[in-house]
């Protein structure tokens, strides 16, 4: 996949300098507890947001409650794009992964980003599509890789807009969401990224010793 950074990231980051803080200058910031949640399935989409700081767990509540994590963004990433600009109800929800502050852009707003800049419109339509294309790959991965090749492909994505930090702020409960395994199997994934000295797992974050050699390891 090409360019799956701008997906990971969302739109508003790739944006101009100038043309990101006009935007940002025009929605509304609204803070959240650890726990609030966001959005819910199926609500109406009035807005999309722009993560300030803190953290924000993308999933959808299973009929025991759960939360099936599909994602753990960070500051600069964005959110519900795709169901605003669809027109369509919420597919997934939203839960602070921490205390966070998030900016609220509303239709408005993006009209008026659009019709300033044609080229706004097909970056936007490119992010959309690179989001639906990530969402197959970790279809196919579900399937075809093993819990430790698993864990590195979303260690890799969740760090793929921030390559100079060496550390993905995340809980190993979070990860084990996100790959779709008990706690007990992430660790084991954990323990087996260790012991081939890809990673540095501390409290709270997991260090990346080296990502090229995480890509290794996922393509083998």
């Amino acid at each position: 996949m090409q360019d799956s950074s701008l997906a990971a990231t969302g739109f508003v980051k790739a944006l101009p300098a100038d043309v990101r803080t006009a935007l940002l200058a025009s929605g509304r910031d609204q803070r959240f507890a650890r726990g609030q949640i966001i959005q819910q399935r199926g609500d109406r989409a009035r807005e999309f947001w722009y993560v300030a700081s803190g953290t924000v767990q993308i999933g959808r509540y299973g009929l025991d409650g759960r939360l099936i994590l599909f994602a753990l963004l960070g500051a600069g990433d964005t959110f519900g794009e795709l169901a605003f600009m669809g027109e369509f109800p919420r597919a997934v929800d939203a839960i602070a992964g921490s205390a966070c502050t998030l900016t609220r852009i509303g239709e408005g707003a993006l009209r008026r980003l659009m019709e300033s800049d044609p080229a706004i419109t097909r970056l936007l339509l490119k992010t959309m599509a690179l989001t639906v294309q990530e969402a197959f790959d970790l279809i196919e991965a579900s399937r075809n890789l093993s819990v430790p090749q698993r864990l590195a492909q979303a260690l890799l994505q969740l760090s793929a807009d921030r390559p100079e930090d060496r550390a993905v702020r995340a809980t190993q409960q979070d990860l084990a969401d996100l790959v779709g395994v008990s706690r007990v199997s992430l660790g084991k994934a954990l323990a087996r990224l260790q012991e081939e000295g890809l990673v540095d797992p501390g409290y709270g974050f997991i260090g990346i010793a080296d990502r090229g050699a995480l890509r290794a390891f996922l393509a083998d």
